[in-house]
């Protein structure tokens, strides 16, 4: 799992890097993934790769990313990453505001988070196609999507996503004109909005939010032609501590939207202040629809005080605007003021009007359709599916059985003749533990004869040779003291020789300490001679401060074997690079190392054969613990300690 933390870590400090320098550490990461294992871990980690390039606007790396997952997920048959690939697929044409592309990649995802009986994003995917219908002004549609929606979010506990659908579910009301039922939904979403702030929802979002329902609960109180109360809930958003250096794009529509009502109460008193410096902030934010929208505001105004000339001007901009922005509300609010007010041009107004209008019915009944129309197609696919599903799975099933049988009659031949094998196998076994124990033995016999036979000669050396030197010195020492040159060099010399002898049966018994090394020489020789169909590479590492004198033959025995078991199990199932063997000194404890790099196992799960059953026997024989790291993927490791 090693490269998991290494791409989490890196994409932690993404956000510390330079734009230039995330897009090209997420090219690297990318390309680095691709070459790992494709496993449910490894996807996760691209949707996390996908997900930054959508946070830096690298919207087609993004899709490149989730199509790759998308595929890696299919052919896993990982309905859970298809689900998750097909609804991130949905916020790449959302994005690219193609509206029709992104319901159909959502109500694929939406089908496959049903069938997994995933609530949370069942419920989420219904509303982002709720959201769509609202945008393509399918508001029916879009009312009930929601309620589809908020029906299984109300199960869970996601308070975000349950405010954005009583929300979406006002603003579908607020245009259907059930204006009673549309504010209920916008006092049910400040509420979840108050839940929110409880659950430390950051604060910045939580206050757009809420000067978004109070504006629209204002638009509310227009289209009912309740100004008093409209007017009231512009004024209180407009008490937002530090609204105009935060927001100022809800700053300039609050200043218009409170212009436009004080004009409809016939009011008049602010209110041009209020319609031109909501266009110079919305001119300086380059914020087009508000733009127009102010403008149209501006010259509807003028018209309240029955200023044509300067009205038309405004109108007339408001329209060439809204169509170059292509915003249909825009240009039909503005040309039906131009036809009621430019008596010049009310024929060609007219005209445009009524050509206008009639393409945006047009449009209106070509996407109901088309979504009814995507709505219907994805049905049909799901139930195309489950039709081959079926008759997969019986054709599957039938092979199933077939294999099933056949697997029966060779498991019972393998049996038979596996436990032909293992019998054989044991007795060479035993026959091979007879040797080696005569052989440990005749060895044990042959080291202590020579430690004895070194033992004599030091003593010899040291209680025959050294005391007779020492006599002669002393009697060197009683010479004539005359011969000071001669008695001095002799004495020089017999210490001299003394040292030596002494040093040298010092180290006739100091070296049997370190002598015996036939064990590892054994064990060398074993680990040489090891090939197999994977080319696996195997070393030793014996510790030189191990005194094998102090280890018995039995023991030594068992050393062996479960070296010689765990290198076997290497062979025939790790499928291993890589095997090290090691034989540590701690304390006054030894340590038997294996470890490999191979595909691993669950010791948990899997059946525990003859191998690693004798292993765990001569642990306890050598009064000994075992510990085996491995899991599924992974490097194994077999640790025993005595």
């Amino acid at each position: 799992m090693e490269y998991k933390n290494k791409v989490a870590i890196i994409l932690k400090k993404l956000d510390q890097s330079k734009p230039k320098d995330k897009q090209k550490t997420l090219d690297s990461l990318y390309l680095y993934l691709l070459e790992q294992d494709d496993d449910s871990i490894n996807r996760n980690l691209c949707f996390k790769v996908a997900s930054s390039y959508y946070s830096i606007g690298k919207y087609d790396k993004f899709l490149k990313v989730t199509r790759k997952v998308n595929d890696w997920a299919i052919k896993d048959k990982d309905t859970v990453h298809i689900a998750k690939s097909l609804y991130y697929i949905g916020d790449y044409h959302e994005n690219k505001s193609q509206l029709d592309s992104a319901f159909s990649y959502y109500s694929q995802s939406e089908k496959i988070y049903s069938k997994n009986k995933d609530t949370l994003n069942s419920g989420k995917t219904a509303l982002y196609k709720a959201g769509i219908l609202f945008d393509a002004g399918n508001f029916t549609s879009s009312e009930i999507e929601t309620v589809n929606a908020l029906r299984l979010l109300l199960k869970t506990t996601n308070t975000r996503l349950i405010y954005e659908s009583y929300n979406l579910l006002a603003l579908s009301l607020k245009e259907l004109n059930n204006s009673e039922k549309s504010l209920e939904y916008f006092d049910l979403a400040q509420r979840q909005l108050d839940k929110l702030e409880k659950e430390n929802y950051p604060k910045d979002k939580i206050e757009r939010s809420r000067i978004a329902i109070i504006n629209n609960m204002g638009r509310v109180y227009e289209k009912i032609k309740n100004y008093k109360e409209a007017i009231g809930l512009y004024n209180k958003a407009l008490q937002t501590k530090n609204l105009k250096q935060n927001h100022p794009q809800s700053y300039a529509m609050l200043l218009d939207n409170l212009a436009y009502s004080k004009m409809k109460a016939n009011k008049f008193n602010g209110v041009t202040h209020l319609l031109f410096e909501s266009l110079r902030i919305r001119d300086s934010l380059h914020f087009k629809v508000g733009v127009v929208s102010s403008k149209i505001n501006i010259g509807e105004y003028y018209l309240y005080m029955k200023d044509t000339t300067k009205a038309l001007p405004y109108l007339k901009e408001g329209y060439i605007l809204s169509k170059k922005i292509k915003s249909s509300p825009n240009a039909i609010q503005s040309l039906k003021l131009l036809m009621q007010n430019d008596s010049k041009n009310k024929i060609y107004y007219s005209k445009l009007y009524i050509k206008i209008n009639d393409s945006i019915q047009k449009l209106e009944r070509l996407t109901r359709n088309k979504f009814a129309r995507i709505a219907y197609e994805t049905d049909q696919i799901e139930e195309k599916n489950e039709i081959l599903s079926k008759r997969n799975t019986n054709i599957i099933f039938g092979y199933g059985l077939i294999l099933f049988l056949l697997g029966v009659f060779f498991v019972i031949y393998r049996l038979k003749s596996k436990n032909k094998e293992l019998f054989f196998i044991k007795k060479q076994q035993e026959a091979n533990e007879k040797i080696y124990q005569l052989m440990l033995h005749q060895q044990s016999e042959t080291e202590q004869a020579r430690t004895e036979e070194r033992n004599r000669i030091a003593k010899e050396l040291h209680d025959g040779i050294v005391n007779s030197i020492f006599t002669t010195r002393f009697n060197l020492i009683q010479l004539d003291p005359n011969q000071i040159d001669k008695k001095e060099q002799l004495v020089k010399e017999l210490e001299k020789t003394e040292n030596e002898i002494r040093r040298v049966s010092h180290d006739l018994t100091q070296n049997l300490l370190f002598e015996d090394k036939t064990l590892p020489e054994i064990i060398t020789t074993l680990v040489e001679s090891q090939k197999n169909q994977n080319n696996t590479k195997f070393d030793l590492s014996v510790d030189k401060y191990i005194d094998w004198s102090l280890v018995s033959s039995d023991y030594k025995i068992h050393i062996y074997r479960i070296i010689q078991e765990a290198i076997q199990n290497v062979n025939k199932y790790s499928k291993a690079e890589r095997c090290h063997i090691m034989l540590l000194k701690t304390a006054n404890k030894i340590t038997i190392r294996v470890w490999d790099n191979g595909i691993g196992f669950n010791p948990e799960k899997v059946k525990q054969g003859i191998g690693l059953k004798n292993i765990k026997d001569r642990t306890k024989s050598l009064n000994g613990e075992i510990k085996i790291t491995s899991s599924t993927g992974n490097s194994t490791t077999i640790e025993i300690i005595f």
